[in-house]
């Protein structure tokens, strides 16, 4: 039976995609160690933190997904081993009326919260960029992070990447031993250190685990950044919602076309450094007087100067030989879904490579919400059917039980001979059923 639940709350660019694919990576290993992963899927989390967070891009969902926070504190309350982790990084922008709520659901559990963070004017161009996969226009230069009274729904901004804050709603109830803050190592040598802070906190297995799963470089350099905020300028509404705006300006654009082409990285204004220098000395500060379990070292969440240049710096002939190569790339890329259209028609194919292989990643991120809403729809449907089946049977066997019955009325033993009643009985069910 569970004991223990350790909640990866956030905050958001602060690793924790590396740190999910780990978890996920070795499911196995971590369930023989008597920890389970929780959540079957990353969207089963991604749910249930819009359903902690009452989002109301709900509504426009599944049914299921409402349910979600509901169904992974059920698997966690199910599981036979003695801990679980739930990782997913926008549980950092719940306010402190919907945590209760959410810890509540988990009453009778020794509750752990974990936060990581990173260096904070790192996290500025960081959260800029995600926000450009969903259609932002605002150059970087004009851009600001959104305050903590933007809402739950500010994302991308202090409210989810400030870890005294994110801690302060999370761990309100909570002893300071059960917050953790796991800081990103500032040096990158050894991009498993991160995971050796984190498993510190969430107590869990260091040996034995697949470290360095796969990844896909999703990151934007500074070229392809401004390229695809120009973009956004030219599409304007024709991609309009989040799960549009998901599907081909993240996924398609962004994800399977603009990554890679250059990594030059992306700096800050000097304004901007400056709100994120006093944004990290505070959270340092506040971190400290409240005693939280630090995993690491706080001085790694002070804002340094980002070396690089910012998007406005960028010339058009730049923009123009990543925007010829970025042509070029989705000119192959539709050339390999054709070809693996034809394919699939014909019932041959094969491993996908290069090119091809970003295409097939770029397909699955762009189908898999289609296939798995219809795969729900077929499983209902199944559902539904076996319901039928079972209801017929019980039919059946009402019609033979009342077969017996009339029988019995008809054809009192008393007065048949024995060997007529039985005839009697054999015909009877014959003729109904």
């Amino acid at each position: 039976m569970t004991e223990r639940v350790h909640l990866h709350v956030g905050a958001p660019k602060s690793g924790t995609t590396y740190l999910q694919r780990v978890l996920e990576t070795n499911r196995e290993a971590l369930g023989a160690a008597g920890v389970l992963v929780v959540g079957e899927r990353h969207l089963d989390r991604v749910h249930a933190a819009m359903a902690v967070r009452e989002d109301p891009r709900l509504e426009s969902l599944p049914p299921e997904a409402a349910t979600a926070w509901q169904r992974l504190v059920a698997q966690v309350r199910a599981w036979p081993g003695p801990s679980a982790v739930l990782s997913y990084e926008l549980f950092a922008g719940a306010d402190a009326e919907q945590v209760e709520r959410a810890l509540a659901d988990l009453d009778g559990l020794e509750v752990h919260v974990v936060i990581t963070a990173r260096d904070l004017a790192a996290a500025v161009p960081s959260a800029w960029q995600e926000r450009l996969k969903f259609a932002l226009t605002t150059p970087l230069e004009q851009w600001r992070p959104r305050p903590e009274s933007a809402g739950a729904r500010a994302e991308w901004g202090w409210r989810t990447m400030d870890p005294a804050g994110v801690a302060a709603r999370w761990g309100a109830t909570l002893p300071p031993d059960r917050v953790h803050v796991v800081t990103v190592p500032r040096a990158a040598a050894d991009r498993t250190e991160l995971w050796r802070r984190f498993a510190e906190a969430c107590d869990l297995p260091v040996t034995g685990l697949a470290l360095e799963p796969q990844a896909a470089n999703e990151s934007l350099g500074v070229v392809a950044a401004e390229l695809l905020r120009r973009v956004n300028e030219q599409v304007g509404d024709r991609i309009s919602g989040n799960r549009q705006q998901a599907l081909w300006l993240r996924d398609t654009l962004a994800h399977g076309v603009l990554a890679g082409l250059g990594r030059e990285r992306i700096g800050l204004t000097d304004d901007q450094l400056r709100e994120a220098s006093e944004r990290a000395d505070a959270a340092v500060e506040a971190v400290r007087a409240a005693r939280y379990s630090v995993h690491g070292d706080l001085e790694d969440l002070r804002a340094r100067p980002v070396e690089g240049r910012t998007p406005g710096q960028v010339t058009d002939a730049e923009l123009l030989q990543t925007a010829t190569e970025a042509l070029v790339r989705l000119l192959l890329l539709v050339r390999e879904r054709t070809r693996e259209r034809d394919a699939a028609r014909r019932g041959d194919g094969g491993a996908p490579t290069g090119l091809r292989a970003v295409g097939a990643g770029v397909v699955r991120r762009v189908t898999a919400p289609r296939v798995e809403a219809r795969t729900a729809q077929l499983q209902r449907r199944i559902a539904e059917l076996e319901a039928e089946v079972a209801r017929q049977r019980a039919l059946h066997l009402r019609v033979a039980e009342l077969g017996d019955v009339v029988t019995e009325l008809l054809l009192p033993v008393a007065q048949q001979d024995a060997r007529l009643t039985s005839q009697a009985l054999h015909d009877y069910r014959e003729r109904s059923l």
